[in-house]
């Protein structure tokens, strides 16, 4: 190995040492450790460079989001677990995954006119409430899972970790373990549910009935908790996640609607 020494050491030859262009630290690498800029940012710019930038910092293609997808799928219990256990850089940020689920469902409701997303939906009638409360429910109830899509997300995300935070007390998890997880299942849950309406709308033509639209997202739901909590028995992980989707059936179909149908009542 060539080396020479000079007044401050030895220095070896060998070495592709460079200076970042971001922070003008010097490095040998692939990544600067100072800033973690890619060295490719040291040679000329390249359209493909400036595509391949895109993806990656905006759909995050090259860090993870397929393999964060697949084993969500496969076995979204051992993605949660991993996330809160430290092992993160293989996953999607789950932040950023649900950004991305919500941008693909607003871009499939852009471009292809989906009757369950765009119509007024048929609403549980409450027998024991106003036909005015009712009709003010269901418009509230249509108006925030299309024109509201993001903060009806994040609200129906937020109310199974309040739930698993009591209902799973005793195995120690925080309310902030329990929220990533579930940006993760929501996320997914909502990417196989406009898929579904995808293919039988544009492929299949069938319009799907609202129900099963609802049952395809909270169906994953469930079942991704139910992995999630894989240590405890089968029995009483089933008994709390159902009870927790009653919680969540409660608050968001009922509660939620009609304090906002007294409050801002549309008819």
């Amino acid at each position: 190995m060539l080396r020479k020494t000079t007044q401050i050491g030895i220095i070896d030859l060998n070495r592709d040492d460079m200076d970042c262009k971001n922070c003008s630290h010097t490095y040998d690498g692939k990544f600067c450790p100072n800033c973690g800029q890619n060295s490719r940012a040291n040679k000329k710019l390249v359209f493909s460079e400036l595509v391949n930038d895109f993806f990656d910092n905006v759909f995050n293609v090259n860090k993870g989001l397929p393999y964060t997808f697949f084993n969500l799928i496969v076995n979204p219990g051992m993605v949660g677990r991993a996330y809160i256990l430290g092992k993160r850089k293989r996953f999607t940020n789950p932040v950023r995954y649900l950004i991305i689920a919500v941008a693909i469902q607003a871009f499939i409701d852009y471009w292809f006119i989906h009757p369950e997303l765009t119509e007024q939906p048929d609403f549980f009638y409450f027998s024991f409430l106003t036909e005015r409360i009712n009709d003010n429910m269901a418009i509230w109830n249509h108006t925030l899972a299309t024109k509201y899509a993001f903060i009806h997300n994040i609200s129906m995300i937020l109310i199974f970790p309040m739930a698993f935070l009591v209902l799973f007390k005793k195995y120690g998890f925080n309310f902030t373990e329990l929220l990533t997880v579930n940006f993760y299942y929501f996320s997914t849950g909502l990417i196989l549910t406009i898929s579904t309406i995808l293919i039988f709308d544009q492929i299949i033509m069938i319009n799907l009935p609202v129900p099963f639209i609802i049952m395809v997202t909270l169906g994953y739901v469930v079942w991704s908790n139910m992995k999630f909590f894989d240590s405890v028995s089968f029995w009483e992980r089933l008994l709390k996640v159902v009870l927790a989707l009653f919680i969540f059936m409660i608050i968001r179909v009922f509660f939620v609607v009609y304090v906002l149908s007294i409050i801002f009542p549309v008819i």
